[in-house]
């Protein structure tokens, strides 16, 4: 947190996204009252969670006392379960029929967030929340359309879904998460409010914070990555960097305000780097986990192993090797010892140094690994891609491996 060698310059970053207008810093929530005024709508329709990534924080009572000092009106719907299933977003998008707001905006952590996005493309493109899984699945039928945004407000320090293209919705009927890639769902605005995360508890400030980690280093490691904005490697470094520092202070003062800020500022680069170089096959795994174990927890766990299995490229060893002495104090010397402070590192924090830590059990590798083929997209984006015949076979033997 005090190194001097280390800058931590990130608001020119923020600023530079091209995507989402970010509004960062304690005054955001006032912002965006000033925003809404300007906007001169006449009803703002609200989606928020529960206690542990919105009232809690006083964020849910802070923003309606904002909507309330307007004239528009103010509609909501709350207490979004924690991994939102298509029955949940229909009901969202049910909602939005309903109410017919000029305005939507999300209240919470990335589980509202993503609901919110796949509610708002399913109401503007009338099609199921189950014909939107995939790649821009509503644009390619409505080429000429251009869809209404939401605003997002995060409440926790982790999955960046402020400013991406993604919405991760359990469907019951496979019993795994799957995933929305839709490039007009990337949110208008993104207010992020730091204070808004200072009594999150230790349990989700670890889980949050190690997602927004992950993205990070995956983002990294996408060295592949077409038409990726050029910033995007510096993005993730300095998430890295922000995150490194700043997540040892906060589990130990949780009320350090320095190290909150340092952690929401990580959690929207790494939004902004998977959106240009998207995560792989440790988040693909991780859909296989949702119910059973915190996200954060999953995708920890399951990066040091598939990071293993990237180095077999060359290329991926030098983008590792641009990542020495960020987890450690003495640089390491190669890739493999990289790998073994990112583990070092998460084990630090409380995290997960093995699969079999997360308390599963062992025959959640043979499901991960089938599951795997729900998800094409992200075999072939993979540092390594993979040929969907025998991928499952080559993801067991990672999985099993790193028990």
């Amino acid at each position: 947190m005090t190194d001097s060698s280390v800058e931590f310059k990130y608001e020119s970053m923020l600023d530079g996204y091209p995507d989402t207008s970010i509004v960062f810093g304690e005054s955001a929530h006032n912002q965006l009252n000033g925003f809404l005024i300007a906007s001169q709508a006449k009803s703002v329709l609200a989606f928020a969670g529960g206690s542990r990534s919105g009232s809690l924080n006083k964020a849910v009572p802070t923003l309606f006392s904002v909507f309330s000092s307007t004239d528009f009106e103010v509609s909501s719907y709350m207490n979004i379960p924690p991994e939102p299933a298509v029955t949940d977003v229909r009901a969202m998008r049910d909602v939005i029929a309903r109410e017919q707001p000029e305005i939507i905006v999300a209240i919470g952590g990335g589980s509202v967030m993503d609901a919110a996005k796949a509610a708002c493309l399913s109401y503007e493109s009338g099609m199921d929340v189950t014909e939107l899984f995939g790649v821009n699945q509503a644009s390619r039928k409505f080429p000429e359309k251009k869809f209404k945004r939401t605003i997002c407000v995060p409440t926790t320090a982790g999955t960046g879904s402020e400013v991406t293209p993604y919405s991760n919705i359990v469907d019951p009927e496979t019993g795994v998460k799957k995933l929305i890639v839709e490039t007009q769902i990337i949110p208008e605005y993104a207010f992020v409010n730091p204070k808004f995360c200072l009594t999150m508890p230790r349990d989700l400030t670890l889980s949050t914070a190690l997602d927004a980690l992950v993205h990070c280093v995956e983002s990294e490691l996408n060295i592949r990555a077409e038409n990726a904005h050029p910033a995007a490697a510096v993005w993730g470094i300095q998430g890295i960097r922000l995150i490194s520092a700043a997540l040892p202070v906060v589990l130990e003062k949780p009320e350090n305000e320095l190290a909150r800020q340092y952690l929401s500022a990580a959690a929207t680069l790494g939004g902004m780097c998977i959106r240009n170089r998207p995560t792989s096959l440790p988040h693909l795994c991780s859909f296989s986990f949702y119910g059973q174990v915190p996200h954060g927890l999953a995708v920890a766990a399951l990066l040091t192993p598939f990071w293993s299995y990237y180095l077999g490229d060359e290329s991926i060893r030098a983008a590792t090797m641009k990542m020495a002495g960020i987890f450690s104090k003495i640089p390491e010397k190669t890739p493999e010892e990289v790998v073994a402070s990112f583990s070092a590192f998460i084990a630090s924090c409380g995290g997960p140094k093995r699969l079999s830590e997360l308390g599963c059990s062992r025959e959640i590798l043979a499901k991960t690994a089938r599951d795997a083929l729900l998800n094409p997209v992200k075999l072939q984006t993979s540092p390594r891609p993979l040929d969907p015949s025998n991928a499952s076979d080559i993801i067991l033997k990672i999985l099993e491996k790193a028990w």
